[in-house]
């Protein structure tokens, strides 16, 4: 690096041990420059080094008139080096004959600024991050409530009908690619308003708990139960016949039917609506047919399991009388 001729350097810098000095042409290019200027343009060879005045600007520095020592500017000096980083310092310019005398230190000001300016972002920032994990936890929350709602009944902790419609749709693909045999029972308890009305909401909630411990210890790992709505329960059974069905949904009633849930003091029935899926069903026809069977049991005098057909005059009764 080129040295400075010591004889263009005024006196007063000799006592600055931390200093920049450069000089620049008249065209504003850097000429020279000590070793503390050296440590700003890093490992940059000053033949390679581009440095330019950016405030005050150069051509604002060549219309100032100098001083008798040949001061033309004292203050805060922007530099902006070859990788566009502006750098701030405090010092004067001298006008010279071989150009302008750039004689400078860090402005100490300029980086408390800059240091209170990063402290009080990081402050904004870590706050910004309670806040966003504030409002992450409250949204996994609110997408748990939501999946719960979706997914199980509060009451009883059964899958609700939504579960329901998705399984049948995913066992009906499964029926395309297999041909298994898939059933659906529709159960309702009868005489349910009766028991509502005898002995109030909360006991007919904790019966309807009840009544849905009995069916899901009654079934198989791979059939589903599910809260149909109010009363009503719904049993998919993969893998099942109607004939099958038609059994499960016996085994169900009699089994309602032999018990006394206190604080009732006659059995709870049910009525039993069962349809097997028929080729190239469709899931709502499937549970149309369902819920007609059971239409059917309820006006054949409850407590019985119907049968559906393909057409509603071929629906049957499995069981007339207890």
């Amino acid at each position: 690096m080129q040295a400075l001729p010591t004889h263009i350097l005024p006196p007063w810098l000799t006592p600055f041990h931390s200093i920049l000095v450069a000089l620049f042409s008249a065209a504003g290019e850097l000429q020279a420059c000590n070793k503390g200027f050296a440590v700003y343009l890093g490992d940059t060879p000053i033949t390679e080094a581009t440095v330019h005045i950016i405030e005050p600007a150069f051509a604002r520095l060549m219309q100032m008139p100098p001083g008798k020592d040949g001061l033309v500017y004292h203050g805060l000096i922007t530099l902006q080096g070859k990788d566009e980083i502006r750098r701030v310092f405090s010092g004067q310019v001298y006008r010279l004959s071989q150009g302008y005398l750039l004689a400078a230190e860090v402005d100490i000001s300029s980086f408390e600024q800059m240091s209170h300016d990063l402290d009080s972002m990081k402050m904004e920032m870590d706050e910004l991050k309670r806040q966003l994990a504030r409002r992450n936890h409250a949204l996994n929350k609110a997408m748990e409530e939501l999946k719960e709602q979706r997914g199980l009944d509060a009451l009883t902790g059964l899958p609700t009908r939504v579960q329901l419609d998705e399984r049948i749709e995913q066992e009906i693909s499964r029926w395309q690619r297999y041909h298994r045999p898939l059933s659906l029972l529709v159960l309702d308890l009868d005489n349910f308003a009766v028991v509502n009305g005898d002995y109030g909401r909360e006991t007919g909630d904790e019966i309807l708990i009840h009544v849905a411990t009995i069916i899901k210890q009654s079934l198989r790992t791979l059939d589903m139960t599910v809260r149909y709505g109010g009363q009503e329960f719904a049993i998919l059974l993969p893998e099942t016949n109607e004939m099958g069905a038609q059994i499960v949904a016996e085994r169900l009633r009699m089994e309602l039917e032999s018990q006394i849930i206190l604080p009732l003091v006659t059995p709870l029935t049910a009525s039993i609506g069962v349809a097997m899926l028929l080729p190239d069903e469709r899931r709502e026809s499937l549970c149309a047919r369902a819920e007609r069977a059971l239409r059917a049991a309820k006006d054949g005098g409850k407590n019985c399991v119907i049968i559906a057909g393909v057409l509603s005059e071929c629906d049957y009764l499995s069981r007339n009388e207890n």
